[in-house]
């Protein structure tokens, strides 16, 4: 799987799923302070990411992923 799969997959759950505006959709978008991703979307994304990458987020590792480029290296680096 290339990184632009990763990250259009990424987007799309962030967009359809989780209903966020797609302009706030950057690779340095913070999820916690410029999307206001809470605990339970924390948690939608962590099954998201197993479900559809095969690689789990245990919540110390979803701690530390800051930006939504962290998400999409901590992805391409698990599969």
């Amino acid at each position: 799987m290339t990184k632009q799969q990763i990250i259009s997959q990424t987007n799309a759950f962030l967009i359809d799923t989780l209903d966020f505006d797609p302009s706030q959709i950057t690779p340095d978008a913070e999820l916690r302070r410029d999307l206001g991703i809470t605990s339970v979307d924390a948690v939608a994304i962590a099954t998201f990411v197993q479900k559809t990458f095969g690689c789990p987020i245990i919540q110390p590792e979803i701690k530390a992923l800051i930006t939504l480029q962290d998400l999409y290296d901590y992805i391409a680096r698990n599969i």
